[in-house]
């Protein structure tokens, strides 16, 4: 017997006799449309930051791409801003992808400490190509509303609390309409508890281990998102065994995909949606 093929019997079988019945009923008991969409077979697109390879990662002009790209869901990352306002951004700083240094001086600038009205100062797209000067940081509000015009979002948190969240899906409506996910297990078990039915996803990253399993299992999420480099077929056999849908990040070579086609993944999140797409389905169709 193949040594991988040992590894997926022995972690499947160790895993599906310590899932409790609180992990299958997170994955199994909401309805929605995000519910709908994560439990349908095949594999979901993700769009990473947005089309991030075609427009600024996690602006407006990305989320509109990813959705004419045909992803399935447009992931962003949020913070707070020093007014308490969900924005948008990966860093935690906004050296990176806007003019903020250049604008007011020093390095290191944390979103954190900038509020609503200093943000939509800056440029969030010159860094990019110039073409898209003049674009601005979305709060978390107006990226929703681009992206469900067309798509699912996939809310990654990087900042701020359970609560905040979920009053904002709660007041959208969107409650049962998106995906959360974030590397904070607590938040996530934080989310589940205010909203039972929000679908979650658990993010995980550097070795994969049955006891982080069961860390996960204490949230409430209905899908693991692991990082690819750690993602093989007895990663994906294992979050499988435990009633749950395995997700992996970040993706953009087309034989990696045909890979994780094959070793059977749910959702692949990617800078490169459409190609992504056309790899799956060249993957599928070989198969």
């Amino acid at each position: 017997m193949h040594r991988t093929t040992i590894r997926v019997f022995l972690y499947g079988a160790y895993w599906l006799a310590a899932s409790s019945n609180a992990s299958h009923s997170a994955a199994q008991s909401a309805t929605g449309a995000a519910a709908q969409l994560v439990a349908q077979a095949g594999v979901l697109v993700i769009a990473h930051r947005g089309d991030s390879k075609v427009a600024p990662e996690n602006t407006l002009p990305a989320f509109a791409s990813a959705v004419q790209a045909g992803a399935d869901l447009v992931e962003l990352d949020y913070y707070h801003s020093a007014d308490s306002v969900p924005v948008v951004c990966h860093d935690a700083d906004l050296d990176r992808t806007t003019n903020a240094v250049s604008l007011w001086g020093g390095s290191k600038i944390k979103i954190t400490d900038k509020t609503l009205t200093e943000l939509k100062l800056l440029d969030a797209g010159n860094w990019f190509a110039k073409r898209f000067t003049g674009t601005h940081i979305p709060t978390l509000a107006e990226a929703l509303d681009s992206i469900q015009a067309g798509s699912t979002t996939l809310v990654e948190r990087k900042g701020g609390d359970p609560a905040a969240c979920v009053e904002l899906l709660r007041q959208k409506k969107l409650l049962d309409q998106v995906v959360v996910q974030a590397f904070d297990w607590k938040y996530l078990a934080g989310c589940h508890r205010l909203a039972p039915n929000l679908v979650l996803a658990a993010l995980g990253h550097k070795e994969f281990s049955p006891e982080k399993l069961d860390e996960i299992a204490k949230t409430g999420a209905a899908i693991v998102a692991w990082e690819d480099r750690f993602t093989d077929e007895s990663t994906i056999a294992a979050i499988h065994a435990r009633g749950w849908k395995a997700w992996v990040w970040t993706v953009d070579q087309p034989q990696r995909v045909a890979e994780l086609v094959g070793a059977k993944i749910d959702g692949i999140i990617s800078n490169q949606p459409e190609m992504t797409r056309k790899a799956v389905l060249a993957a599928q169709a070989a198969r």
